[in-house]
């Protein structure tokens, strides 16, 4: 079994090693949110402030704050706005946006992309009806949930990924991958599942990895000026592109997953502090 760091134990090498720290990538559910998507209370349901008095601190050493997340790039506006941020990347990697949407960039060749994942999308309603019938109980998506996404759509539940993947394949699309995005208590539903899980189905040519490479490109960024935060086994691919990668806490919920993809990196770093908790414990340490 693979040891995993801790950032407390490691924090002192580390700060001193982001001495040209410029962007900071963060999921939001179960990493700066709690994993019902609130920035304002904890994985308990307490209030908890931490987090949203950091940013001032972060502002101050002009460290852009760029979202990363399955959410399309309408949610993500206002999600910056109430925060006071501007910059962002959506459907898990598939769509960067800058200053709010005044500059969107597709990272991915799309003319590749020959199935229909728009809200009843001919291919999308086929895909819900393969797994429903496959995973009897244990997955739902809803038409809603994926409104207004351009490139993926979203799933609840708890399934076998790698049966999914296969029956994807075997049904001829072999050009979308169904991925782990954490667990979620977003939706609350009537599904037979120990851990909800919220799962994205996306082009396997998207990631979030690739969003921030793409994001390198364009602001002509250094690996060394960047460092991503998560809490799931897709989050963890980020660790590839960036000096340093954060696990919360929390993340350990997926400790058979999450182990064993940790013995692809040698950058990755957990925090004691769950989900925003845990986000502060870092970004506090960072910016004192």
């Amino acid at each position: 079994m693979v040891k995993y760091k801790l950032f407390s134990d490691n924090k002192k090498e580390i700060k001193e090693n982001l001495r040209d720290l410029k962007v900071i990538y963060t999921d939001l559910d179960g990493t700066l949110f709690n994993d019902k998507g609130c920035i304002v209370k904890d994985y308990r349901g307490d209030y908890y402030f931490d987090a949203i008095r950091l940013l001032p601190a972060v502002a101050n050493k002009n460290w852009d704050i760029v979202l990363v997340s399955g959410r399309s790039k309408f949610q993500l506006k206002y999600s910056a706005q109430i925060i006071g941020l501007k910059n962002y990347i959506a459907e898990l990697g598939a769509e960067l946006v800058y200053n709010l949407g005044e500059e969107v960039y597709i990272t991915f060749d799309k003319r590749e992309l020959k199935y229909d994942l728009a809200s009843k999308g001919k291919d999308l309603l086929e895909i819900i009806k393969l797994f429903k019938n496959n995973f009897p109980d244990k997955i739902e998506s809803k038409m809603e949930w994926s409104r207004h996404k351009s490139y993926s759509a979203v799933f609840f539940g708890e399934i076998n990924l790698d049966k999914a993947n296969m029956l994807l394949e075997d049904k001829g699309y072999k050009g979308l991958v169904m991925v782990d995005n954490g667990i979620s208590l977003l939706e609350d539903l009537d599904l037979r599942v120990k851990k909800m899980h919220i799962y994205n189905l996306m082009p396997v040519d998207v990631n979030k990895a690739n969003g921030i490479k793409f994001d390198k490109k364009i602001r002509n960024l250094d690996t060394d000026n960047c460092i991503a935060m998560g809490d799931s086994p897709e989050d963890l691919k980020m660790a590839g592109e960036v000096k340093y990668f954060f696990l919360m806490g929390n993340a350990l919920e997926h400790k058979e997953v999450i182990l064993d993809e940790l013995d692809k990196y040698n950058n990755v770093y957990i925090a004691d502090g769950f989900m925003n908790r845990g986000w502060a414990e870092i970004i506090g340490y960072l910016t004192d």
